[in-house]
C-alpha cells in the first residue's frame, strides 16, 4: 500500500535525511518524489536508509554523470528540488553554484538540486565522504547556497520600502514584509547551522594536516 506525505524541508539536508530515515524506520520506502510531496511503499522497519547529496552547484551533465556512477556503485536515486518553482521550459541563474552550473533549465537541471540515495541498511554507516576536506567542500556548497537565499529575502524586503513599486495598501504592505521576514527566519536558521559545520570541519582538517 502506498502512503504520500506532503512536506517542505528548509533544511534540505540533513533534516530531510532524518526524516527519510525516519519514515523507513517505520517501513516505508521511498517510491517518488514531487515539488512537494514524498510517495512511499510498505516495507519492513529499518530495511533501508537514506542520504542526502546537494548536486545543485554542478553543471547539469555532471549531476547527471555523477548520478549515473552512484547508480553503478548499487544506490537507488531521486532526485529532488530545493525551491517551488513550479515553471517550466525556462532558463534559471543559480548565483550559488560553479562554472556552467550557474545556469540550470526545465528540462535539465532545475528542480533536481538534491540527489536522495537509498540502500538497504547493512550496518555500515550510510557516507559518502569519508574525508574531512571533501566533506567541507560539499557543506561549503550547501552554506552559499542559503547565504544567496537570505540575500534574495532581504532584497525583497528592500523593495518594498521603495515608494511607488507597489499598488499595495500600507497595511498589506506591511503584511508583505512580515512574511517574508517570516521566511528569511526560517532559511537563516540553517544558514547559521551549516557556517557552524563548516568551521568545525575547518578545524577537523587543521588537525588532519
Amino acid at each position: 500500500m502506498s502512503r504520500t506525505v506532503l512536506r517542505y524541508f528548509f533544511d534540505f539536508l540533513d533534516e530531510q535525511e532524518k526524516w527519510l530515515n525516519s519514515m523507513a524506520k517505520c517501513g516505508y520506502r521511498l517510491k517518488k518524489c514531487g515539488i512537494m510531496t514524498y510517495t512511499f511503499d510498505e516495507c519492513k522497519p529499518n530495511e533501508y536508509e537514506y542520504t542526502i547529496e546537494f548536486v545543485g552547484d554542478r553543471a547539469y551533465s555532471k549531476a547527471k554523470d555523477y548520478r549515473r556512477y552512484l547508480e553503478d556503485m548499487g544506490f537507488r536515486t531521486f532526485t529532488k528540488n530545493i525551491n517551488w518553482n513550479l515553471s517550466y521550459g525556462k532558463i534559471r541563474w543559480r548565483p550559488y553554484a560553479k562554472g556552467m552550473g550557474h545556469i540550470s533549465t526545465s528540462p535539465g537541471g532545475f528542480n533536481k538540486e538534491l540527489l536522495i540515495l537509498e540502500k538497504k541498511k547493512d550496518g555500515k554507516p550510510f557516507e559518502l565522504y569519508t574525508d574531512v576536506s571533501d566533506k567541507l567542500n560539499a557543506y561549503k556548497s550547501v552554506k552559499r547556497t542559503y547565504v544567496w537565499a537570505v540575500l534574495m529575502m532581504f532584497g525583497l524586503s528592500a523593495v518594498t520600502f521603495i515608494p511607488n513599486v507597489s499598488s499595495l495598501s500600507p497595511a498589506m504592505t506591511w503584511v508583505l514584509r512580515a512574511v517574508i521576514l517570516f521566511f528569511s527566519i526560517l532559511f537563516v536558521i540553517p544558514m547559521v547551522k551549516y557556517f557552524s559545520l563548516v568551521n568545525q570541519l575547518k578545524e577537523e582538517s587543521k588537525t588532519f594536516d
